[in-house]
């Protein structure tokens, strides 16, 4: 009997875990939130300056914190556009009074072989 409430409790516990991460709500980027992740992404860019970027989705984990995916088409080294890379990372408004000062942390970022959505999911925007 002590062994199945043990097992009990870890599936319990793990399934915890799992309701956390559900727990992520849709959230709408302003444009001021929009400029920062595009800034850190471009730094990472050959061709900053080729820089377009498609839809950003983004999800809030708490007050302040939200992941970001998107995809960003730049010209690589050779000087041809990529197609569109994916991407993914975590936005913090850093002002206390409001959403008024950001920084953006780049946590991933894929080629053009990477599937968008499957990067959303992994970082917990698409379920």
């Amino acid at each position: 009997m002590r062994r199945i409430s043990i097992a009990g409790i870890l599936v319990l516990s793990s399934c915890a875990g799992l309701t956390q991460r559900e727990q992520t709500i849709p959230y709408t980027l302003s444009e001021g939130e929009i400029s920062a992740v595009q800034n850190v992404v471009r730094s990472f860019l050959k061709d900053p300056s080729s820089a377009m970027f498609g839809n950003m989705m983004a999800a809030q984990t708490r007050p302040g914190v939200a992941n970001v995916c998107g995809i960003v088409n730049s010209k690589n080294k050779a000087g041809l556009f990529t197609g569109g890379e994916p991407f993914a990372g975590v936005l913090k408004n850093t002002s206390a009074t409001g959403r008024g000062a950001f920084t953006f942390t780049l946590t991933a970022q894929g080629s053009a072989q990477t599937n968008l959505n499957d990067m959303c999911r992994q970082n917990g925007i698409l379920s």
